[in-house]
């Protein structure tokens, strides 16, 4: 049984998959490159920057009745769940406050400097379509946003896009770990390898310098799971990152981190950003949902 590792970039991060497989070099590449892959058709269908993805069509349709891929059709369901359970803090359609403070393609963030701009924000946040005003039409897979309303995958595309590469190395073999930016998902199996390691990123606050040990300690995982973590560390620019409190407009600073352990990537990832908006609020919650998760404050 050998180990193979392979990274690629994605979705803007490293993607790391490590595999014990005893197929052989190229029977095992052409499996990692089947898994690959999976990032890639994600992007490919849901990227907002493409107008001629699948999202992107759907943004367009401007409150109109817009038919969906049966897959599509599920995603918008689990998100506008997370979004009904915490009340409308998990939000998927906060793209356009995202972009209000310069989120987009080309990221210049020239907004910052305009001194009305949070007042702006909180003035436009209290008359946005909500994600309570779209409308599911699970019979004939159509989707009706609001006018002028658009959802984003932002908080699921990379935990969902590992799940599909896990289903792919699944068929081959009983030991991998996918890495996708933090979104983690593993399979041991107690005759290859039992159990995986994996370290819990310490994320420096604000201001504060790189530190020397970045890690709040290790955890050891083993079956099949998944382990995501949240913080707006990740996209911090002066004052803004991109975890939004949907009802004010602007980034949430309860917490400074989250990390959370569920059964898929796809639900470990949005937890992770549901813990991170509703802090303690959201903990009982997420216990409910059979999340495991650790809060640092």
């Amino acid at each position: 049984m050998k180990k193979f590792t392979e990274e690629r970039v994605f979705m803007n991060t490293s993607i790391s998959i490590q595999v014990y497989s005893d197929l052989g070099t190229v029977k095992t590449k052409e499996q990692l490159d089947r898994a690959f892959a999976m990032f890639d058709l994600v992007v490919k269908k849901y990227t907002r920057f493409d107008n001629s993805s699948e999202l992107s069509k759907l943004n367009k349709s401007n409150g109109k009745l817009y038919k969906v891929s049966s897959e599509f059709f599920e995603l918008i369901e689990y998100l506008l769940e997370l979004s009904q359970i915490t009340n409308g803090v998990f939000d998927p359609t906060v793209i356009d406050l995202l972009e209000l403070y310069g989120y987009d393609k080309n990221q210049s963030y020239e907004q910052l400097e305009d001194p009305a701009l949070l007042n702006k924000i909180k003035t436009y946040s209290l008359r946005r379509p909500t994600p309570s005003s779209i409308e599911l039409h699970k019979k004939t897979s159509e989707v009706k946003l609001a006018k002028g309303q658009r959802i984003d995958l932002g908080s699921i595309g990379k935990g969902f896009a590992v799940d599909l590469a896990h289903s792919v190395l699944s068929e081959s073999f009983k030991a991998f770990l996918i890495n996708a930016g933090g979104d983690v998902r593993i399979k041991s199996d107690r005759s290859v390898k039992p159990t995986w390691t994996m370290d819990l990123y310490r994320a420096p606050l604000p201001n504060q310098a790189p530190i020397d040990d970045a890690s709040w300690g290790q955890l050891e995982l083993s079956g099949n799971i998944s382990v995501a973590g949240s913080g707006g560390w990740v996209r911090r620019i002066k004052f803004f990152h991109h975890l939004l409190n949907p009802k004010t407009g602007l980034p949430q600073n309860i917490v400074s981190q989250t990390f959370t352990i569920a059964d898929k990537a796809i639900s470990a990832d949005a937890w992770a950003t549901i813990l991170f908006l509703m802090g303690k609020n959201g903990t009982e919650l997420a216990s409910r949902n059979n999340i495991e998760y650790m809060i640092i404050m």
